[in-house]
C-alpha cells in the first residue's frame, strides 16, 4: 500500500546526525516531494487502517506490559466505531473524549474519525462548570469519560444539552495482573456508576464492527482543540484532517522515525502535544506506543529501560525533575535516540547536563492552533537554547508588535507569525477571535515574542500578554528566568509583572529552592546576586520562596494563576 512508504523510504534518505544542516533539510523536501508523487493526501485515519493491515501481529500499543498488536488496535476501532454509528454518530457530530492517558482514549479517538466525527479531547480534571461549558460549547453527542469523571457528570448532566449518550471507562480496563511499572494505586477502578444510563466500555466494543468507513474531506474538521491562552475562557481550534495529516508527516520526516520507533507517551493525549508528537505520528508511521497514564519520575525510566523506547516528547519541567532525580543516572537509556523538549524554554544548564551525558535533547515549538508544531532544532544541527528553525511547510515572520506592517530585523524581538498547513482555520463559534488571529493571507498571530540570529534560528522571548514594561522597557519573563537558572540554588522559577508606582511595574520571581539550599540563602541575597546577571531594569526587585509552582495538565507554569493570586494579595 502507498501508506508506509514515507516511514520507510526517509529513514535511509537521511544523512547521518554529524552531516550538514544543509543536506539535511534538501532530503527532507527531496522526501516530501516524492510522497507527493507516489500516493494521494488522505485523512491520518485511512493511514492508521493501512498501517494495521501492513503490521497486523505486530505489537501497536503497550500499557503497563500489556501488549495490543494492529490487528487488535483496527478491531477495536472498528467495534467502537460500530457502537457511534447505532448510537446516530455520523459526519460532523461531536464526541467529547475525558480520559487520562490509556488505551481506550486511541481506541476512542479514532473510532470517531472512522464515522466521520470530530474529537473533543478533554482533561479529566475539568470540574463541573468547565465540564457544562466544554461539552455544551462543543454541542457534543457522546461523552466517553473515565471513572474519576463520573462525579462531576453526574452533577452537569441535566445542564448538558446536546449529550445524548454516555460511555464509562476505568484506567483498569486493560492492565495486565502485575503492571510495569508500577501503576498508581489512586487511579485504580473505584466502582463509581453514573446517575442514569450509560453503556461500559466492554459493550461499547463489544458489539458489531463498523461496516465502512466514512469518506471524510482532508478539509473537513477532525478535532476541536480547546486552548484556554492567557485569557478568557477556552475556545476551541478548528484543525481540519490536513493540519493532522501535515502534523504527522512532517514530524516523522523531520524526527526520521520509522516504523521500528518505541514511542513513549507521558504527556496527557488530550493535549495537542502528547496528540500530535505521539498519537498522531503513531497512527502515520505505525511502529509501537508505549502508554503511561501519569508522570513519575522513576515509572518513566523504567518504561524506556524495559520497553526499549526510542522516541519520547515531554515538557521542561519534567526535564527538570528527571535531572534532579537521585536514581537518574542508574538506568539504562541507551535506546532513547530523541528526547523532545516544549511548552517553555529549557534552562541552558540543564540541558547541558544532559549532553553532558549523552543524552541529546531538542527543543522545539508549537501551539494548539499550530497543531503543536511550527518550529524544532535539526537533529544533527542542535542549538542549546534554542527552539530551532521552521520545519518544511512552515512560513514564518517576526512582526513588530506596534506595527505590524513591519518585519523586525535580525536580532530584533517581534511577534511570531506562522502560515502552514498545520495552522487550524479559526475558532469555533467564535468569529470575532478568528478575526483577531486568524488572518488574511493564511497567517497566524501567535502572540509569542521571538528573536532570530544570524544563523536562521528561532529563540522565545516571552508572550506578548505576559511581557513587563518597566520604566517603558520591555521585559519578557522567560528571559528573567534564563538568568535565574544560572543560580545554583534554583530549582524552579517563575516570573510575573508587579504594579509599581513610578516605574509602572517592576519584576517579582518565584523560586522553588533545591533541597540542599532551603534556609540557607535569604530572598535579599538572591536579588543581590542578580543585580550583576541583567540590566537594571531586568533583574527581580522582588522574590519570593515556594514550595512548588502551579503547573496545567502538561507541566508547563501557570505564570497566569501567579498573577491573579498576586493581584487579590495585592486587592487589585
Amino acid at each position: 500500500p502507498a501508506n508506509g512508504f514515507v516511514p520507510m523510504v526517509t529513514q535511509p534518505i537521511f544523512p547521518s546526525r554529524g552531516a550538514v544542516l544543509g543536506g539535511r533539510f534538501c532530503c527532507i523536501f527531496v522526501g516530501h516531494f516524492c510522497c507527493i508523487l507516489f500516493y494521494r493526501l488522505q485523512p491520518l485515519y485511512r493511514k492508521l487502517y493501512d498501517n494495521s493491515l501492513r503490521l497486523r501481529e505486530r505489537k501497536a500499543i503497550v500499557y503497563y506490559g500489556t501488549i495490543i498488536t494492529w490487528d487488535e488496535v483496527r478491531d477495536l476501532i472498528y467495534r467502537a466505531a460500530g457502537s457511534l454509528q447505532r448510537m446516530g454518530i455520523g459526519k460532523g457530530d461531536r464526541v467529547y473524549l475525558g480520559m487520562q492517558n490509556c488505551p481506550q482514549m486511541v481506541i476512542s479517538f479514532f473510532a470517531a474519525h472512522f464515522v466521520g466525527a470530530v474529537v473533543t479531547a478533554m482533561t479529566p480534571a475539568y470540574k463541573v462548570g468547565e465540564v457544562q461549558y466544554a461539552a455544551n460549547d462543543s454541542g457534543a453527542k457522546v461523552m466517553i469519560i473515565e471513572e474519576s469523571v463520573i462525579p462531576i457528570y453526574n452533577q452537569v448532566k441535566d445542564k448538558l444539552s446536546t449529550v445524548e449518550h454516555v460511555v464509562v471507562t476505568s484506567l483498569g480496563e486493560y492492565l495486565p495482573e502485575n503492571p510495569y511499572p508500577h501503576f498508581p494505586e489512586d487511579l485504580l477502578p473505584q466502582g463509581l456508576k453514573c446517575d442514569g444510563p450509560a453503556m461500559s466500555w466492554k459493550e461499547f466494543v463489544g458489539g458489531e464492527p463498523l461496516k465502512e468507513m466514512a469518506k471524510s474531506n482532508i478539509n473537513d474538521v477532525a478535532v476541536l482543540q480547546y486552548t484556554t491562552g492567557t485569557t478568557g475562557r477556552p475556545k476551541g481550534a478548528m484543525l481540519t484532517h490536513r493540519c493532522i495529516e501535515a502534523g504527522s508527516f512532517i514530524l516523522t520526516g523531520h524526527t526520521g522515525n520509522t516504523v521500528d520507533t518505541v514511542t513513549l507517551a507521558v504527556l496527557p493525549l488530550f493535549h495537542i502535544t502528547s496528540m500530535n508528537d505521539h498519537m498522531f505520528t503513531w497512527a502515520f508511521m505505525g511502529g509501537c506506543l508505549v502508554i503511561l497514564a501519569r508522570f513519575d519520575p522513576d515509572s518513566y525510566l523504567q518504561a524506556i529501560e524495559r520497553y526499549r523506547c526510542t522516541y519520547s516528547i515531554v515538557v521542561t519541567t519534567i526535564v527538570i525533575a528527571l535531572a534532579n532525580h537521585p536514581n537518574f543516572e542508574k538506568y539504562d537509556l541507551s535506546s532513547l535516540a530523541l528526547l523532545g523538549i516544549g511548552g517553555a524554554p529549557l534552562p541552558v544548564p540543564v540541558l547541558q547536563k544532559y549532553h553532558n551525558m549523552g543524552v541529546y535533547l531538542s527543543e522545539g515549538w508549537g501551539m494548539s492552533e499550530t497543531t503543536a508544531l511550527g518550529i524544532m532544532n535539526p537533529m544533527d544541527a542542535i542549538k542549546i537554547g534554542s527552539i530551532g528553525m521552521p520545519v518544511p511547510q512552515v512560513d514564518i515572520r517576526l512582526v513588530d508588535p506596534m506595527d505590524i506592517s513591519r518585519d523586525v530585523p535580525i536580532g530584533e524581538e517581534g511577534e511570531l507569525w506562522i502560515k502552514s498547513p498545520l495552522v487550524a482555520i479559526g475558532y469555533w463559534n467564535a468569529p470575532e477571535l478568528t478575526a483577531e488571529t486568524f488572518l488574511e493571507g493564511g497567517w497566524l498571530r501567535t502572540g509569542d515574542i521571538c528573536k532570530m540570529d544570524e544563523d536562521g534560528y528561532f529563540y522565545i522571548c516571552g508572550r506578548l500578554k505576559e511581557m513587563i514594561k518597566v520604566s517603558a522597557y520591555s521585559v519578557f519573563p522567560a528571559e528573567v528566568e534564563q538568568y535565574m537558572f544560572e543560580h545554583p540554588a534554583i530549582q524552579d522559577c517563575a516570573a510575573i509583572g508587579v504594579p509599581h508606582e513610578s516605574k509602572g511595574e517592576e519584576v517579582k520571581i518565584f523560586v522553588v529552592l533545591k533541597p540542599d539550599y532551603k534556609g540557607k540563602i535569604t530572598e535579599q541575597e538572591m536579588i543581590d546576586w542578580a543585580k550583576n546577571q541583567m540590566a537594571p531594569y531586568k533583574y527581580p526587585r522582588i522574590i519570593e520562596f515556594r514550595d512548588s509552582l502551579p503547573v496545567g495538565n502538561t507541566g508547563k507554569v501557570m505564570r497566569k494563576i501567579l498573577r491573579e493570586e498576586e493581584a487579590a494579595r495585592r486587592g487589585v
